[in-house]
């Protein structure tokens, strides 16, 4: 019950945040901030299919732990990035949550 529940909020948030990085305005903007524009769209993508791998992991678990694996390295290169330009510490709030969100992913989809 509790990987089902983890895996949709974390599914979900990816599949609808990469969408977003892929065609907001307001996105594109963030990552010309981040000093990383050339990489947004493969960040985008990148989240997509995270998120869609740990939805797919309810059914084939490995497969899930693979996609919440990238997820948790992607939120960890965020924070990185975000601490070399000095953003403030609540704007952090959102990648570390989810880093750690994915983690935990990661041990309950290889001890399904």
């Amino acid at each position: 019950m509790v990987l089902s529940v983890l895996a949709l909020i974390s599914g979900l948030a990816f599949l609808r945040y990469g969408f977003e990085i892929l065609f907001r305005i307001r996105l594109r903007e963030e990552f010309t901030r981040y000093g990383i524009p050339g990489i947004r769209n493969f960040v985008g993508v990148m989240e997509m299919l995270g998120g869609a791998a740990v939805l797919l992991g309810l059914a084939v678990a490995p497969l899930g732990a693979f996609g919440a694996a990238g997820l948790t390295l992607m939120m960890i290169l965020g924070l990185i990035v975000r601490v070399n330009i000095h953003d403030a510490p609540r704007l952090m709030v959102p990648a570390a949550g989810f880093g750690a969100l994915n983690a935990v992913l990661v041990v309950l989809f290889l001890s399904s």
